[in-house]
């Protein structure tokens, strides 16, 4: 009965019929207009707040109330994860005894729709005595305005809400600005993917750009290794107990030659038929295989394999081959992610 009700295009809104699908479309459309426009007109402010972002020596302290500390949180969470150290205080929890938080060298911004709150004007009050650089970004100049030294003020019209009054459109274009200052600050202090993967070792990224083959890779008694002058019986003991499908052919030196895999064993035995028991591992191995250097990426050696629809690489060091890799353990890992 529920599914069939929600699944119904008209509902009854007072005495209207509500299309749904338009509605939410709507409210959608309002809110993107809403981005374009201040897109459109960034505040001079917002140069002079990137420019002291870029120049900090403590970290990003954001605070504010209700929806706006909700995005708060947010941008801090997505500030640190940019490379710029931040946190989230609740403006009652600051004036309770959490202010021994913020350090001399921080930065407090303040978010707040209509510039004003009675908590966030008692935390700027004291920051000011404590010479905190304080800026706040907000939808309308209320007290707060006075109480800081940099104001960020994002033209707004309207809430998306129905009534004007839930904060909608403000949050987002909040939540958006945020976004877009710790992309600018992170781009302008060369933050990269490899910057970006040391504070996130536990995600798919993070194993991407920080784990390296030499983390995967099966080595010494794990490793199929044969001579060149190995016969054919020794060659596949050795690719049979090793259980990883090929065999690594090396020279007297111990550097890599060619590589035997299951489907080069099939291919010598249509090619010499009974004779193959009297071939060596260079007769029927594969000349140049595809490598990768021990301390190249996991993810590098994963692209390799599916770019050349193979399963295996030899790992190197130089000439020497110390390893192999095998697509399996690296899907199993999360690599591919």
């Amino acid at each position: 009965m529920l599914e069939q009700q929600s699944s119904r295009k008209f509902l009854v809104h007072g005495a209207k019929k509500l299309d749904i699908k338009k509605a939410i479309s709507d409210v959608m459309i309002q809110e993107s207009q809403a981005l374009i426009s201040v897109a459109n007109s960034i505040p001079d402010s917002a140069m002079v707040l990137v420019d002291k972002l870029l120049n900090i020596k403590g970290k990003v302290v954001f605070s504010g109330i209700g929806k706006s500390g909700l995005v708060g949180h947010k941008l801090a969470a997505t500030f640190s994860s940019l490379g710029t150290p931040s946190i989230f205080l609740h403006a009652c929890d600051a004036l309770h005894g959490d202010l021994g938080v913020i350090q001399k060298d921080d930065i407090i911004i303040a978010l707040s729709k209509s510039g004003a709150g009675v908590e966030l004007e008692g935390l700027l009050a004291f920051l000011n005595n404590n010479k905190n650089f304080t800026a706040l970004i907000c939808c309308n100049k209320g007290g707060l305005s006075n109480l800081v030294n940099l104001v960020v003020q994002l033209p707004l019209e309207r809430e998306a809400c129905s009534l004007n009054l839930a904060p909608t459109s403000s949050s987002t274009l909040m939540m958006a600005f945020g976004d877009a200052l710790a992309v600018v600050v992170s781009s302008e202090r060369n933050f990269n993917k490899q910057s970006f993967a040391c504070v996130h070792p536990a995600g798919a990224l993070g194993k991407r750009l920080i784990l390296t083959v030499k983390n995967f890779m099966h080595s010494g008694s794990s490793l199929p290794v044969v001579t060149q002058d190995a016969n054919f019986s020794d060659v596949i003991y050795t690719i049979s107990s090793k259980k990883l499908g090929i065999g690594v052919v090396v020279d007297n030196k111990g550097n890599l030659l060619g590589m035997i895999t299951d489907g080069d064993l099939r291919r010598a035995c249509d090619k010499f038929g009974p004779n193959v028991f009297g071939k060596k591992a260079i007769d029927i191995m594969t000349h140049a295989p595809k490598t990768i250097n021990v301390a190249e990426l996991a993810y590098s050696a994963l692209e390799i394999m599916e770019n050349f629809n193979i399963t295996s690489l030899v790992v190197v060091n130089g000439q020497l081959p110390v390893g192999v890799v095998h697509i399996h353990d690296l899907i199993k890992a999360g690599i591919k992610g």
